[in-house]
């Protein structure tokens, strides 16, 4: 009995022993806890599914098990593929074997830059909480759906995150109508590219009046795409009920259901009367007043009052005198005197003054003041008409020009002033000055001028360039040693003349580029004072790393065709590319680093040894 004791006894001290030289050779091997997303891979059997023996932990293993991540890599798509990741071992930003609970996907979520992952969150997207996008809901794929805490699987369309309250009814293309601030207003739609335009009253009418809502699957709904628009009265009720056709826009316009437009489309001669002269031109509203001012009128006022005659709307001057037939002296056009028979049968072309244009429709008193059968002067047009010009074409013998040889009886407006006449004068028309309207260059201090206006380009067109650009470029303010009459914006100037010849992509750089500088939004010209090297226009990303004698020369490197850096050899450094070196991507050597506030690639390398590169 003794002696069994002591074996059971030597037996469990075996036991105890092994179980604390097993734990002390597993925490040699293991620096900790896999987290619960490896937990899977516990145990000294697992290691080599993520670590390769005798090295450190390989990319290809990672992506092994993380395929969606990998086909995303080598679509180069996401953040994985960004500048900020790139070149970094998976295990510099997710390292386990720290416990359990350790989050392996940490970052600071207030200064992440969403920017790096293919999708620039704007307006309303840029929100702090990630997870009210980034959730099982919005992806569609069932194996990333079913994985916890994932930023993958989201699609970039509107629609797989948002509701469509459409429907089905209007296009996927969601940004053709609404922006990334709020889905209310759609300030991107233009109702102008629809089959209604939206004019007159009908711009202020609120939406709902036409798209009407309702309830459809369980849902607010809003019609958009099915709205029938055809004839006014879709919507409007007919108050003529028929009686004038449906077209309404042949009296009606968009401005208000009021306003009547004159010369509309209606046909009046189906009314019994029809419109003549003045009466065709003349606002519904002065004849039809009871239809207008709310009275049940309905453009049928004087329905039974045929036959129609003059004084049944017009009072009659004449007392009666002349009787009621008004026709025999007026027409429609004008009250004035047109028919003569009741003067003797009097024909003014029987005159050596006939009557054209307007003095047709001149009253008689505004030429015979005194009476109607005094000879008047006629002549010159000055014999009756005020000189408009104030003597601006007096001729040198004092004499005046015919008013004619612009003028006609028409009308004073517009002139017949050809452009052949205006090439006789001291200032031929070309380019651009030949579609100017005569009002913007004669047409000074609320008057019109016609003589010594001069005819150098300032005497009209401010002089931009003063204090800005040396004279000998445009001397005696020649603009155009620049410019040329067909369009100001068509420069022709010979940069050789400067210090700065342009060569490459600057031939083809508009003039704006350089020589306009906008800040605080003012546009500042900036002729002088130019530098020539090439830090004086563009940012010296490299900062002073090629500098020789305080100047970077860019030219050592890079052409005015491109900036790629076709005249860059590397033979000619102190470290010829050879063997394996010659394919290597530059930024397997030359890193990105922080220099002076600014991220910049580091291109003079002061160690080259293999060592300092390869451990």
């Amino acid at each position: 009995m003794k002696f069994r004791m002591t074996y059971h006894s030597f037996r469990a001290t075996g036991v105890i022993l092994m179980a604390f030289m097993s734990t002390l050779l597993l925490g040699q091997l293991s620096p900790g806890k896999l987290s619960k997303a490896h937990s899977k891979l516990e145990g000294l059997s697992n290691c080599t599914e993520c670590h390769t023996i005798g090295a450190k932990i390989a990319e290809d293993k990672c992506l092994s098990c993380h395929k969606e991540l990998q086909s995303r890599i080598a679509a180069r798509k996401g953040y994985h593929v960004s500048r900020e990741v790139k070149g970094k071992d998976c295990i510099s930003c997710h390292s386990d074997h720290h416990g359990l609970n350790f989050d392996m996907v940490r970052f600071d979520k207030k200064t992440f830059n969403h920017n790096f992952t293919g999708y620039e969150l704007k307006g309303g997207h840029k929100i702090i909480d990630c997870a009210k996008c980034h959730k099982p809901d919005n992806i569609a794929s069932a194996t990333l759906k079913k994985k916890p805490d994932t930023f993958l699987g989201l699609d970039t369309k509107c629609l797989s995150c948002h509701d469509d309250y459409h429907q089905k009814t209007m296009s996927n293309d969601c940004a053709s109508c609404h922006n990334f601030d709020k889905f209310k207003p759609a300030v991107n739609f233009n109702h102008g590219k629809t089959s209604f335009a939206l004019l007159g009253a009908h711009k202020n009418v609120d939406c709902v009046l036409c798209h009407k809502m309702e309830t459809r699957n369980g849902k607010d709904f809003q019609h958009f795409a099915d709205v029938t628009a055809k004839n006014c009265n879709n919507c409007h009720k007919d108050v003529h009920r028929g009686s004038f056709g449906t077209n309404c826009k042949s009296c009606h316009t968009e401005t208000s259901f009021h306003t009547i437009a004159a010369g509309s489309g209606f046909n009046h001669s189906i009314t019994g009367y029809t419109l003549e002269g003045k009466h065709a031109r003349i606002d519904c509203k002065a004849c039809h007043k009871n239809s207008f001012s709310g009275g049940n009128g309905h453009f049928k006022e004087y329905k039974g009052k045929e036959p129609f005659a003059c004084i049944t709307c017009h009072e009659d001057k004449h007392e009666g005198k002349f009787g009621t037939n008004c026709q025999d002296c007026h027409n429609q056009n004008t009250f004035r005197i047109s028919n003569t028979k009741h003067l003797t049968s009097f024909d003014h072309d029987n005159t050596n003054f006939i009557l054209k244009g307007k003095h047709e429709k001149v009253d008689c008193k505004a030429c015979h003041k005194q009476d109607l059968t005094t000879a008047l002067a006629h002549d010159k047009c000055a014999s009756c008409h005020t000189d408009y010009h104030n003597g601006d074409f007096v001729a040198k013998v004092d004499r005046f020009p015919d008013c004619a040889s612009c003028h006609t009886e028409s009308g004073f407006s517009p002139s017949t002033f050809t452009l052949e006449q205006h090439e006789k004068a001291s200032f031929a028309l070309d380019g651009a000055h030949i579609a100017t309207p005569c009002i913007s260059c004669h047409f000074k201090e609320e008057k019109w001028v016609f003589s010594k206006m001069g005819t150098a380009c300032v005497d009209c067109h401010n002089d931009i360039h003063k204090d800005y650009m040396d004279e000998k470029y445009y001397g005696n303010n020649s603009c155009a040693s620049c410019h040329q009459t067909e369009s100001w914006s068509m420069i022709n100037f010979d940069h050789s003349q400067t210090e700065f010849a342009l060569e490459g992509k600057h031939k083809t750089t508009k003039c704006a580029e350089c020589h306009i500088e906008r800040s605080s939004g003012l546009m500042v010209q900036k002729f002088r004072d130019l530098g020539t090297a090439c830090v004086c226009c563009h940012e010296n990303v490299h900062g002073t790393q090629f500098e020789e004698a305080g100047k970077t020369e860019c030219k050592r490197c890079h052409g005015f065709e491109n900036w790629e850096p076709s005249g860059f050899d590397h033979s000619k450094t102190n470290f010829k590319l050879e063997g394996g070196h010659e394919g290597l991507a530059c930024i397997k050597c030359h890193k990105e680093a922080w220099v002076e506030g600014k991220m910049k690639t580091i291109y003079k390398i002061e160690k080259y040894a293999c060592i300092d590169c390869h451990q």
